[in-house]
C-alpha cells in the first residue's frame, strides 16, 4: 500500500504555512464567504449555520464520504479518494486536529478524427477532522489503497513516552 506523506504541525497556524492547497486562512475564508452568501439566500434566518458552512466546503471542494471511528488507543479514519494518489495527498497531523487536502490535475487528451482534443481536469480534496482527545502527531500514518484513504493516529495517553517507535 502507498503511504502518504504526514506533516506535522503544533497549530493552524504553521499548518496553514505547508497547506497543499496554499494558504490555509484563504482556504478558511473562501467557505466563510460561500457560507454567508447561503446563509443570505436562505433570508438571514439564524439556525442553519452549520449547514451553511458544510454546503460551501461542498461547494468548493470534494469532499469524500468518511468513516470515523475511536478506540481507546487511536482514531482511524477511512475516506474515499478514488482517482488520488499517494502523491497527490497531504495529510497535517495537529495535536487535536487532522487535516486532509489533495490537488489532482489530470490531462484528457481525446482522440477525434485523428487530432487530440486535450482539457485539463483539476479536482481538489478537503476534509478536517476535530478530534476528542489529542493524538501523538510524530506517530500518525497514512496510506491510500484502491482508493480507500486510511489515516491511523494514536492518542496520547498520559505517561507513554513519546517518539516513533523503532522498526523491525
Amino acid at each position: 500500500m502507498p503511504r502518504v506523506k504526514v506533516h506535522l504541525a503544533s497549530d493552524v497556524r504553521e499548518a496553514a504555512a505547508g497547506s497543499a492547497l496554499g494558504n490555509l486562512a484563504e482556504v478558511t475564508e473562501a467557505i466563510r464567504s460561500r457560507a454567508f452568501e447561503l446563509f443570505q439566500q436562505r433570508g438571514g434566518e439564524p439556525g442553519g449555520e452549520l449547514d451553511d458552512w458544510l454546503q460551501a466546503e461542498r461547494d468548493l471542494f470534494f469532499v469524500p464520504e468518511a468513516e470515523v471511528s475511536e478506540s481507546s488507543r487511536e482514531f482511524r479514519m477511512s475516506i474515499a479518494a478514488a482517482g488520488f494518489t499517494a502523491g497527490d495527498i497531504e495529510v497535517i497531523a495537529m495535536p487535536r486536529e487532522l487535516l486532509v487536502e489533495a490537488k489532482a490535475e489530470r490531462r484528457l487528451e481525446p482522440m477525434r478524427d485523428n487530432m487530440r482534443a486535450g482539457s485539463l481536469e483539476t479536482r481538489t480534496l478537503y476534509r478536517r477532522f476535530g478530534l476528542t482527545s489529542a493524538i501523538e502527531t510524530e506517530n500518525v500514518t497514512a496510506r491510500i489503497d484502491e482508493g480507500r484513504l486510511t489515516i491511523e493516529a494514536p492518542k496520547k495517553l498520559m505517561g507513554r513516552a513519546s517518539g516513533r517507535a523503532a522498526a523491525a
